[in-house]
């Protein structure tokens, strides 16, 4: 999803974010720093190109929280936020299995994770509104 001036909703800083927190838990930042690097130099990379890097993002702040996560769990009830904090690593998981991301398979391992349909829509519509 694009807000009405056409920016990602995924800032750089949001990808600095993640960086420092990749760096605190020993891990390597290269890819991320690749994905900013793509997103956000020159004319950036091609619709499809950029939403497989925003979907990569979000698979990281599901295991290493910060600022994208925020933004996730901000468009999302107290109930449901919850959801998604205990099941992030799960869901996170899955996402990375995923070839092509839509929202019922998304809803259909929440719910197997013991999530109601209602919730596991409400997270699979945030989920691809924000990479989308």
């Amino acid at each position: 999803m694009t807000i009405s001036t056409g920016e990602s909703l995924i800032t750089a800083a949001d990808i600095d974010d993640l960086i420092i927190r990749v760096r605190h838990t020993a891990g390597d930042p290269g890819d991320l720093e690749s994905a900013k690097a793509a997103l956000f130099s020159g004319p950036g990379p091609d619709p499809e190109a950029a939403r497989l890097v925003r979907q990569r993002l979000l698979v990281v702040a599901l295991h290493y929280g910060g600022a994208l996560l925020a933004k996730l769990l901000s468009r999302l009830s107290p109930r449901e936020t919850a959801m998604v904090r205990r099941y992030a690593h799960r869901l996170a998981n899955f996402l990375d299995t995923l070839e092509v991301w839509a929202a019922q398979p998304i809803m259909l391992a929440l719910m197997r994770f013991g999530l109601p349909y209602g919730e596991a829509e409400s997270i699979a519509v945030a989920v691809l509104l924000l990479v989308g």
